[in-house]
């Protein structure tokens, strides 16, 4: 007997049960028949959630699979036996699947698969995966090594549809970029970077710069902390990326990168990122920021000493900024008469208040340096006269400004 055949005789046997109601006083009939329509309900429910679980072997098209949870939206929540898992996350798995995603979670939303605000079963965890990861984690992370262009691009076209509808959200950025920055996963990493570049430079719930979490997660290789410095370098290039972003003990992700890969893996890693003739202020950066590795960088990039950072100060000024000149007994007796004159872009200070104010500075030294070029006296008090002046006419502007807006007086 076909199928249909089937259907049509038990169409024909509903239809006789709901005519017989009322008329037919006999309830155990009625009550049996109610418990075989429960049963065979379940039946419709179990047998599609299976069909939904083996999408990737019978590979149907798109609408039929619309058709089949539209039907028979129940099926949706149906887990496996062995995994104990949603269809939309069962779809998660392989490359023939994927695509099936964003309808199973369009569709599985309107029935709060997984519980409400699961986004139809995307923010459930996996509970046979290793770090319980949910399907939204699973998507930017699963790979295929021996497939990887053709994997990485399907499911970047379901992160896509999500997207479109919603299910993706701009705010989850942040925590997917860490699950994927892997070489396999490339273009899904890009995309996300692109859509929430600010994301690069964020740090977890426990304050942690995520760049740091890369590091030090055995599974996150030499080459997820390349390409992370290396997206966060395109959209933070005077910052010098993450490389100088500190955790919650101060220390730099250089320094963890130094432990975690050792001084020569680390510097490769960085090489390949920043070339040698950059012009990038990275000698800059170490020094203030990362002072112990500040030799391993201007062996590496020693032309970046005549580069001036993101507040224009030269090399010397930012030596002057981080008071690392202190440990230097001869420095300021080595500067130029062109450093001597130069007057700090930030604070404005020329190198010889800055000696009378350092903890290891003498007045032979100050000395020195206005002997060099006697009229930075003058150009300091003429400065300071004229920052007075600016100061008392704002004073005096802000008090006219009060009185004006002052109500009349009556008499």
């Amino acid at each position: 007997m076909s199928l249909a055949k089937v259907f049509m005789d038990l169409n024909d046997a509903m239809d006789t049960v709901l005519k017989l109601e009322g008329n037919l006083n006999d309830q155990a009939f009625f009550n049996e028949i109610k418990e075989f329509a429960t049963t065979m309900k379940n039946g419709f429910t179990q047998a599609t959630g299976k069909a939904l679980h083996r999408l990737k072997t019978s590979k149907p098209s798109e609408g039929t699979v619309k058709q089949m949870v539209e039907g028979i939206p129940s099926s949706l929540s149906y887990k496996d036996d062995e995994d104990e898992i949603f269809p939309v996350q069962s779809a998660i798995y392989d490359t023939d699947s994927i695509k099936y995603l964003p309808i199973l979670a369009k569709e599985g939303i309107k029935q709060n698969v997984g519980g409400i605000g699961k986004r139809g079963g995307l923010l459930v965890a996996d509970p046979g995966d290793d770090e319980e990861r949910n399907a939204l984690q699973l998507l930017v992370s699963v790979t295929d090594d021996s497939n990887v262009i053709p994997c990485d691009t399907a499911y970047l076209n379901a992160m896509k549809e999500l997207r479109k509808a919603g299910l993706l959200l701009k705010t989850d950025v942040k925590e997917l970029l860490y699950c994927a920055c892997h070489p396999s996963s490339k273009m899904r990493f890009e995309y996300l970077v692109e859509w929430e570049s600010d994301s690069l430079m964020a740090r977890t719930s426990y304050d942690l710069p995520y760049v740091h979490l890369i590091i030090s997660t055995p599974t996150q290789s030499l080459a997820s902390f390349t390409m992370y410095l290396r997206a966060s370098l395109k959209y933070y290039p005077r910052q010098i990326g993450c490389l100088f972003l500190k955790d919650e003990d101060g220390d730099t992700a250089i320094k963890d990168a130094i432990e975690g890969y050792g001084t020569d893996k680390a510097f490769k890693a960085i090489q390949d990122c920043i070339p040698r003739d950059t012009t990038l202020p990275i000698l800059h950066h170490a020094l203030k920021d990362a002072p112990e590795y500040f030799n391993d960088f201007s062996i590496r990039y020693p032309s970046a000493i005549y580069l001036r950072d993101e507040n224009s100060r030269s090399f010397t000024q930012a030596q002057l900024a981080a008071s690392t000149y202190e440990k230097d007994c001869l420095f300021f007796l080595k500067l130029s008469d062109d450093e001597i004159e130069e007057a700090d872009p930030v604070t404005k200070q020329y190198p010889f208040l800055t000696a009378a104010t350092a903890g290891t500075g003498s007045l032979s030294t100050v000395y020195f340096l206005l002997s060099k070029n006697p009229s930075l006296l003058d150009r300091y008090r003429e400065q300071v006269t004229q920052e007075q002046t600016e100061e008392q006419e704002g004073a005096s502007t802000r008090k006219r400004a009060r009185f004006d807006g002052a109500a009349p007086i009556e008499v």
